[in-house]
């Protein structure tokens, strides 16, 4: 697969907080596409740094590339900033990207293609620490997974910063939710009957050090009983069963629970 300088039909939304060391390179991960998109919608939710400054400097660095900034009355998560610019989004398909994460050029190359080629209603990709350079014919066909509700309960491979949509009404962010929000939001997706497709193929990463999996900050209890919680409503709406629930939960609380371990072990 080759690129070229057109632009696809896409609104790239980036929710920021205090973001003024890892913006640019987000920013640049975007205009830098062999495909660009559409626009940039950059949603700041009441940084106290210099991320305003910098983008503002980027867009006019940049001004070939439609970047425009929208501020959050008050901090209330990624979740309802991506909302924000999702209401404002032009674009045939919305693609979010993390403040501190950063794309493969061929990005949403790729990830339009499938779009397009399956019809489905979500794509999402792998993450890799190291990116590879262009990829060619050769060794840029990647395998194409349709991901289902089964999967989802235990296993989560559609990362935010993967992912792109169909710009369509009746799906958000669910309000005011800080942690797990996007995997409620898949679930959502799915369970009214549309498919997501997953591209094993390493297209996005991660500017600073990601957070370890045996961590032991609040954070990540705080998503662990989010998850659960996500869980619990599934069964309450009929979406799966109890003996799903149950495999779903205790598969999630294991996982959570040997992570710990770890953490506890490597602390010493």
């Amino acid at each position: 697969m080759t690129g070229n300088s057109m632009t696809v039909p896409v609104s790239v939304i980036i929710p920021c907080y205090n973001s003024e060391r890892t913006i640019r390179n987000a920013l640049l991960s975007v205009v830098q596409q062999s495909q660009r998109p559409l626009e940039i919608i950059c949603v700041d939710d009441c940084s106290q740094d210099g991320t305003i400054e910098v983008i503002k400097s980027f867009a006019g660095e940049f001004s070939q590339q439609s970047v425009r900034i929208e501020r959050m009355p008050e901090n209330d998560g990624p979740g309802s900033a991506r909302n924000h610019g999702w209401d404002l989004a032009k674009g045939d398909y919305v693609a979010f990207l993390d403040s501190d994460d950063f794309w493969h050029p061929q990005k949403l190359e790729f990830q339009v293609a499938v779009m397009r080629e399956q019809d489905c209603f979500g794509s999402s990709h792998r993450r890799s620490p190291n990116l590879p350079g262009l990829y060619d014919e050769a060794n840029g066909t990647p395998q194409e997974i349709s991901i289902s509700t089964s999967e989802l309960l235990f296993r989560n491979r559609i990362v935010t910063s993967a992912v792109m949509l169909k710009n369509q009404p009746g799906f958000r962010f669910r309000p005011g939710m800080r942690y797990c929000e996007d995997l409620q939001l898949w679930f959502e997706i799915l369970f009214a009957g549309n498919s997501f497709v997953y591209l094993d193929l390493p297209l996005s990463s991660l500017s600073g050090p990601e957070e370890a999996p045996n961590s032991l900050s609040s954070a990540v209890v705080k998503m662990e009983k989010s998850k659960q919680g996500i869980f619990r409503e599934l069964r309450q709406k009929h979406r799966i069963s109890m003996s799903q629930l149950y495999a779903a939960s205790s598969f999630s609380l294991m996982k959570f629970v040997f992570r710990r371990m770890q953490g506890m072990f490597a602390g010493r």
